[in-house]
């Protein structure tokens, strides 16, 4: 209820809600300290690649490399292809999210594409909804994906087999949806 008050920062409620939760749950402070050592390299490791793909970004945009990257990629492409490079990738975002993590997908590729593309008159919102589709349903099949790792060990499944059988069901489902958002003229 704290969080849509505004009554402090989220920040501030979020650890609150922990120390409540540990004082709650683990009353003996040799066991919060277990349950915090047990689960603070996930923490710790998610805000490094958050901290790093920022850093990424700040200096690939402040040194010029991200406009660099852009016009070489543009030399590469048939010139047909270039200002349709969001619709292309939107169409392979499931499929890649087996090759890239989502944070090189956000942090590498979309930028890159939003510079490519703005040269061709493509709004910005028009690239985000087209790559968004496919890799948001691509994530549930990810190797590079923590949350499906864990509740695939909790289900008692192998990822493998998850892949075989999910990828075309998958693929095909963000393909529909890819036509739905074209058709309603999101791109």
């Amino acid at each position: 209820m704290s969080l849509f008050l505004g009554v402090l920062p989220s920040g501030y409620i979020f650890m609150i809600g922990l120390a409540l939760a540990l004082l709650i749950n683990y009353p003996g402070g040799n066991v919060q300290m277990q349950r915090i050592a047990a689960h603070s390299s996930a923490a710790l490791s998610m805000g490094m690649i958050i901290l790093a793909a920022g850093s990424m970004l700040g200096i690939l945009a402040g040194t010029g490399m991200l406009t660099s990257i852009a016009k070489d990629l543009v030399q590469v492409l048939p010139g047909s292809m270039v200002g349709q490079l969001h619709i292309f990738l939107g169409l392979f975002g499931l499929p890649m999210e087996l090759l890239l993590s989502t944070d090189a997908y956000y942090f590498g590729l979309m930028p890159v594409t939003l510079e490519v593309v703005e040269n061709y008159g493509v709004e910005p919102a028009s690239v985000v909804y087209a790559l968004i589709i496919g890799n948001i349903i691509g994530t549930f099949i990810s190797p590079l994906s923590p949350a499906l790792w864990l509740a695939l060990g909790l289900a008692g499944l192998d990822l493998g087999r998850h892949i075989r059988y999910s990828f075309w069901w998958m693929w095909g489902f963000s393909l529909v949806l890819f036509g739905v958002a074209w058709a309603l003229g999101l791109f």
